[in-house]
Formats: structure tokens, sequence, C-alpha cells
């Protein structure tokens, strides 16, 4: 079987699902993107990139989102027509539609089976008005997700099956569409993402000796999860816990509209720079190592998807303060399995912080049960075969009804 993966970064959501399916004999994967992790090779997947997509210069908004998006459809379909012209013809396309990556693949591969991974669709909901704290925003300001959804719409419309991570992702979209809309989550290598008594020490940054380790993690230093609330946390924990260092894993970029540079939180909220550590996004093994060397684990997101951050760092027996928002508490229990922090309140976030430092020891039962819910409801042991069994029997449902019609 020929099957064909489209996003926008390899290996995205489908890591471990195109893994499993790269293994099985007679299967030929190939996955096409525009970026690839650089630390990661997934035998039995071709991985195939095109080329760089120059930025649109329009001013407004949803003009370049959407002039965006068309660059990206039209350079994907391009890697399309050149893959079929050297005799690849896939069985089934999964595709996830957010970029423009698969805005043309039904048009180029009319008789292959189309499964679509729909991460999130834009609403005026509680994710809209998140950063306005409810406030009405300008009709216009809506414009730019609005053409954020139509590849999604494009995808739907003509799809054979549609996947989505979590209930609340799936609740975000109109009703006549979640309906079709299984939820299945990509799943968590919970024998990699394991508790191990760790000390954080890589090239250029040791903090072995360090007796309090409050860690954060992520692409990037994104408003949408957190980042400005945890760092103005930061000089209250940091006076509060003399002994304690901040260890943050993430690129130095924004990565959204609602930006709130670093520059200018260093210049707002002054903090001891021997004890705060920045050491980028790194690899895999790295980032594993920041969180078995974690005392305190800090994950917030605003209403949206949930990053793969926040199962990993539960997977790997983290003390967990996260946001008190809707799509954490499907997965958090507050004194349970981890602890629910209000998203705007830093100085909550400091005080709660402060607090699970000093009785760190007594919170085993916290980390096991963290650990036990992934194990329980998100190991990729349980969550791939399903995902495996929907997409292969959906499929073969679809030849079957196509070779009797």
């Amino acid at each position: 079987m020929r099957i064909l993966f489209l996003h926008h970064t390899f290996p995205g959501p489908f890591r471990q699902l195109a893994a499993r399916l790269g293994g099985l004999p007679g299967n030929e994967i190939v996955f096409l993107s525009e970026r690839s992790r650089r630390d990661v090779w997934i035998p039995g997947v071709r991985n195939l990139t095109v080329s760089g997509v120059q930025p649109v210069m329009a001013k407004d908004r949803a003009e370049r989102e959407l002039l965006q998006m068309m660059r990206y459809g039209s350079r994907f379909a391009n890697a399309l027509l050149k893959l079929q012209q050297g005799g690849f013809e896939p069985d089934i396309v999964y595709a996830h539609p957010r970029w423009g990556c698969s805005f043309f693949a039904q048009d180029i591969f009319p008789q292959a089976f189309h499964a679509v991974y729909a991460e999130w669709y834009y609403t005026k909901g509680a994710n809209y008005t998140f950063f306005t704290q409810g406030a009405a925003r300008p009709a216009v300001e809506f414009a730019q997700s609005r053409v954020r959804n139509l590849c999604q719409l494009n995808a739907l419309a003509e799809c054979d099956l549609v996947v989505t991570a979590t209930s609340w992702q799936k609740k975000q979209y109109p009703q006549q569409i979640a309906k079709h809309i299984h939820v299945i989550h990509e799943g968590v290598d919970t024998d990699f993402f394991s508790p191990k008594p760790e000390r954080f020490r890589i090239e250029g940054c040791d903090l072995s000796t360090v007796k309090e380790l409050v860690t954060f993690s992520g692409r990037g230093l994104e408003p949408f999860r957190g980042f400005p609330q945890f760092y103005r946390s930061l000089p209250r924990l940091l006076a509060a816990r003399p002994e304690c260092h901040v260890l943050i894993m993430a690129s130095e970029r924004q990565g959204s509209d609602e930006t709130v540079s670093l520059e200018r939180l260093r210049e707002e909220v002054p903090v001891d720079s021997r004890r705060v550590h920045f050491v980028g996004f790194r690899p895999y093994e790295e980032y594993r190592l920041l969180l078995r060397a974690s005392t305190v684990h800090v994950y917030f997101t605003a209403p949206f998807a949930l990053s793969a951050g926040l199962f990993e760092s539960m997977s790997c027996g983290c003390l967990l303060v996260s946001s008190d928002t809707e799509p954490v508490r499907e997965v958090v229990r507050h004194g349970e399995n981890g602890f629910l922090c209000d998203f705007w309140d830093h100085d909550m976030l400091a005080d709660m912080t402060t607090e699970l430092l000093a009785r760190s020891d007594a919170m085993g039962p916290v980390r096991a049960a963290a650990r036990q819910s992934i194990v329980e409801e998100y190991n990729l042991k349980v969550q791939i075969p399903r995902h495996m069994d929907l997409l292969l029997s959906t499929y073969a449902d679809w030849k079957k009804a196509r070779q009797t019609s």
C-alpha cells in the first residue's frame, strides 16, 4: 500500500502513525513537508521537502494569510505532480490542511482515499476573545481566522475520514462537521518519556548541582502557551526560593500575533540571569532530560489545541502546574495528577510553584498519577493500533464500496 502524508513540518502529529505504517511489509510511505526536524528519522518513511515559501508582504492580515496559503498550495501541488510523474500514486493521502499543503491534493489524486487531521477550527468563542478577557473584538479582526478555516473546509468537503486529537478540539467544529470527526490522540511514547532521576547537564549549561529546578518548554516563547505569565512569575518565585533555578527550553520566537517580545519582557521584569537559563530548542533526548530533571514543570496554554508537551511531561512523571483552561481540564485533574492555576494570575503561579517546591518530597503520588493518566489514556501502544484500525478499516470499506458501485 502507498500512503502519502502532507504536513507543513515533518513529522508533526503523524510521527508514530507513519512509523508504524512504514514498518509493515509492502507499504511505501512518503511524507511531504516544507520543514523537517533534523533529529528525527523514521525507518520506512521517505521524507521529501518542498522549497521554502517566501513570505507575503501584504499589509492586510487576511489577504496575507490567503496569499500565503495559496503559495503553499501551489508549491505542494507542484511537488505532488512531480511524485505522480515519477510513478507514485497513493492509495491513501493523510493531510493536515491548515497551511494549504493539501489544497489541490484531491484534484491531483482523485482516486485516492483522503483522510484529514482536523487540528483546530477558528471560532468566535473562548479562544478568540481569550486575550481580550471576554471583551468583544472588531469584526475585521476575525477575517484572518475566517481565511484560516478555508483550507480546512476545502479538505473536509470531500474527504473520506476526519480525525482530531481531543474532545475539546472536536467541539470547535460546526456540528455538521463535528459529528463525522473521530477523536484519537496521536499517542505518547511512554517508554521513551518515562520517569528517571536525572541531573540536567548539556553542552553550555550545567545545572547538575542545582537543588530545585523549575522548567518550561515549547517550540517558542508564545503568548498562547503562557510564556509572558510564566516569565512575570519569576521574580516572586526566585525571591521565595533562593536555591531555585529556572530552565527554559524554547526557541526565542513568539509565534503568534499577540506578541510580547522577550526583549520587552526582560526590560519590564528584571530577573537574575545567573538563575534563569535559556537553552533554545533542543533534540528529543535533551528535552527528555529537562523533564526528568524537573522539580516543578509549568505548562500553560490558552484555549487552543494541546501541544505534545503536556502529555510528555506527565508521562515523565513531572510535578505539573498548568493553566486552568478548558483543554487542559480534559487531561489534568487538580490535586490528583497535577495542579491548575489561573492563566492570568502570575502571582498565583509563583505562589503555587513555591508551595510545590517546598512540598516536592511529598508529591510522589501526584507524579505517579500524572504518569498513570498518560499510560492508561494516551499511550501510543493503545492509540496507534486504534488509529491504524480506523484508518485501514475505513479505507477497506471505502474501497469495497467503490468497487461495487
